[in-house]
């Protein structure tokens, strides 16, 4: 077969989505691109019709496969990609945009590759993406999801909208998301402000919600394995009416589950409803809402360094668990509802408008070995806290947009202005150190009667945070140069009152950030690109004069290639940054009980990233992280060192080849290498964990194309660390974090 060919199989027709491992009108990503065959042509081929045409594609349904001369599948910003290749995202303008015009690193995980390799969690979703370290927290990356990219802890947004996160100092209210109810994740590298508004110099990740379908879709599934996991899904979607100007979705998942830790459960249910009314072309109304619950929301305890990845004491296994199955609990629950609206005015302008309200609550209570050792190193001192919280957000985004020209210069021009409002409060309890009994680690007796923690700690508040912020943009397209200029200023408010003593504080902080950017197309595909962008962070507390924190602010240098070959369905990303955050916090040299903002934090590297159909069969993901991160002023012992938890390098590679002729057609086999390096345990750097290499396999087989013969039906097996590599994911403070070891999952999912 030609290269800029595709080949389209006669199944029978299901009306869903094309999708390698899809029923249907299969569509075979190779080089040359992908090809979608509509609904319209399986509908005229179900009813006999001898053929149906649609611009240069023919399809001929008696025919077993037809070549054709093909294109590159038609994508948007936030719909379904066939494959892993994505070539268009709104994370990094806010607007549907090549990712080849965007000259700022950003990378798409697609559904497609969260279902062949089944990810469970929105870090599992990362971990074959550049410049992130998804897992630092370890197993339990289910409810807590402390993602860092290029050093620092990241924001996470959904559909373009905020979400309170572990940066935003919300304590355990830390919003966390099924990765089934999602159509992309996507993590835009480096500083964001200019777009978003307060956050993360590092990066920023938006979740892409499944939206309705004009065509039927239909998909219910269980699964079971490791640690008796339970496990059961659908998706259906489809039009509610003759014209198609109402369409619904609604995805729902549920889990029960034992972890790798003994006594430590996990369960989850989550169901996710959608409505679009489109009433003309010009106009689109979609109203979502969301429930999640997490009646056990997995481990928060750590492990000690003694013991685990450094000798003194009995070895403990990676099962142990230090704390009390008869008091410990972590339960969490959230709620969401909004809308986004889009209307076309007229050839030059457009609005759109998104709102949501989200509330969050949880409540966990632990026993921790924060104490050390006693009895000669026998037994884990042990102390017991309770946290209790809830959070309600507002979130609302209004885009005004222009799409005009200026003589030979095109122009998409973007004005807006967004709000939000975060109510929060929790209570934080401690139990006195001597009356929560120790531990054995060689005989660990559990049951032992805890005492209810009483006393309440500093951090026990109310906090109000509330953020205005206007923004303008302007993509400039002039022959092979695609240009990009963006300001914003942001107005913050952030009152808070201490629930042990009463005082209250308040803090205001105005900013104002911007970000410039250029790209250079090549007939080759080559595109070089190069951008500066700014970014600030409001940071609560005061100084011992009284003097309110000043937000920490972040500048971005970026480099880089974009490489989207002709006639070829693949996009390769290499980038270099230099990454500086100014005004953190560091000890006051006078008064060692305060802090000052005095500190910086360097970050430079290097990331590369492919995804590719090599062959009419064959897929590709590569990556490649290089992270040279650096305390460059600090009054403590932390100066000149590296920050804890960030490995210096980490790579990943994932294949997966599909079967399409012989006894095994529809037969897809998938496997992947992860090498994640090693990093400092403490801020003096004198602990450094060990590197792990780990390796993940992916079955899946249609079995509507086997012998079997069973249409909409598919089998899947998968296997994450298989051969149970034992590895830190990170440590601090004296503490650690296993890695996910060895676990298996088998699953059996029906389509029509």
């Amino acid at each position: 077969m030609n290269r800029g060919m595709s080949r389209i199989e006669a199944l029978p027709a299901t009306g869903t989505r094309c999708s390698r491992g899809t029923p249907g009108w299969r569509v075979l990503p190779i080089a040359a691109g992908v090809m979608f065959a509509s609904t319209a042509w399986a509908q005229s081929s179900a009813s006999g019709e001898n053929a149906a045409t649609a611009g240069n594609v023919v399809v001929a349904p008696q025919l077993p496969a037809v070549v054709v001369a093909g294109q590159l599948e038609t994508q948007t910003g936030t719909g379904p990609v066939s494959g892993y290749v994505a070539l268009q995202s709104t994370a990094g303008t806010k607007t549907d945009t090549p990712l080849i015009k965007t000259p700022q690193n950003v990378s798409v995980v697609t559904r497609d590759q969260m279902d062949i390799q089944d990810v469970q969690s929105v870090a599992q979703a990362l971990r074959y993406t550049s410049g992130i370290n998804p897992e630092q927290r370890g197993t339990n990356t289910d409810s807590l999801e402390y993602l860092y990219a290029r050093g620092f802890l990241v924001d996470e947004y959904w559909n373009g909208l905020r979400t309170p996160g572990p940066s935003g100092g919300f304590g355990f209210n830390v919003t966390s998301f099924d990765p089934y109810m999602f159509e992309r994740i996507e993590l835009l590298h480096g500083p964001a402000s200019v777009l978003y508004g307060q956050g993360s110099p590092g990066g920023t990740v938006n979740l892409v919600s499944k939206m309705p379908t004009a065509e039927p879709l239909h998909e219910v599934g269980f699964q079971t394995g490791s640690y008796g996991r339970l496990q059961g899904f659908f998706d259906l979607s489809g039009p509610l009416d003759k014209d198609g100007k109402l369409l619904y979705r609604l995805t729902a998942d549920g889990f029960n589950t034992g972890t790798q830790t003994d006594y430590v459960n996990q369960q989850r249910f989550a169901i996710a409803p959608t409505l679009t009314w489109r009433p003309t072309e010009d106009t689109t109304l979609t109203v979502f809402a969301s429930y999640q619950a997490d009646p056990e929301a997995g481990i928060y305890n750590f492990v000690p360094v003694v013991g685990t990845i450094q000798t003194g004491v009995a070895q403990l296994p990676r099962s142990f668990y230090p704390g009390e199955p008869t008091f410990d609990s972590f339960r969490k629950t959230q709620e969401s509802i909004g809308y986004e609206l889009d209307h076309r005015l007229n050839d030059v302008w457009s609005f759109k408008q998104n709102y949501r309200f989200l509330h969050n609550s949880q409540t966990v209570q632990y026993v921790a070995d924060d104490l050390g050792y006693v009895n000669n190193g026998t037994e884990l001192a042990r102390e017991a806290y309770l946290n209790s919280g809830r959070l309600n957000s507002h979130t609302v985004d209004n885009q005004a947009i222009a799409r005009f020209n200026t003589g030979p210069v095109s122009h998409q021009a973007t004005v807006g202005i967004d709000y939000q409002n975060i109510q929060f409060d929790h209570v934080f309890f401690a139990s006195a150190d001597d009356n929560v009994p120790s531990l054995s680690i060689t005989n660990p007796q559990y049951g032992q009667s805890i005492p209810y923690p009483t006393f309440m700690l500093g951090t026990s508040n109310k906090q109000s945070i509330k953020q205005l912020g206007t923004y303008a943009q302007d993509q400039l397209d002039i022959d092979r140069w695609s240009f990009l200029l963006g300001v914003r200023e942001d107005w913050t408010n952030e009152d808070s009152q201490s629930y042990k003593t009463g005082a209250t504080t308040a803090q205001f902080n105005r900013a104002f950030t911007w970000r410039a950017g250029g790209v250079y197309q090549f007939d080759s595909g080559i595109a070089p690109y190069v951008s500066y962008s700014k970014s600030f962070q409001p940071q609560v507390g005061s100084t011992f004069s009284g003097q309110s924190f000043n937000p920490t602010t972040g500048e971005q240098y970026e480099v880089g290639v974009k490489f989207q070959p002709k006639g070829y369905n693949s996009f390769v990303t290499v980038s270099a940054f230099h990454l500086t955050q100014q005004n953190v916090l560091t000890t006051d040299p006078v008064n060692v009980n305060f802090q000052v903002q005095t500190g910086e934090v360097r970050s430079q590297g290097f990331e590369a990233e492919a995804h590719a159909s090599l062959t009419n069969n064959l897929q590709l993901i590569a990556s490649y992280t290089y992270t040279n991160l650096l305390t460059t002023q600090s009054n403590t012992n932390n100066l000149d060192k590296v920050p804890v938890g960030i490995p210096r390098n980490t790579a990943s590679l994932w294949a997966d080849y599909l079967l399409t002729s012989g006894p095994l057609s529809g037969l897809q086999l998938g496997a992947g290498v992860r090498y994640i390096g090693g990093s400092y345990g403490d801020t003096a750097n004198s602990l450094l964990t060990s590197s792990a290499t780990v390796i993940d396999l992916a079955v899946r087989y249609d079995l509507g194309r086997s012998v079997f013969n069973l249409q909409g039906w598919t089998a899947s097996l998968n296997v994450s660390n298989l051969l149970d590599r034992y590895y830190m994911a990170s440590c601090s403070g004296g503490s650690c974090n296993w890695g996910q070891g060895r676990l298996l999952l088998a699953g059996l999912k029906y389509q029509w």
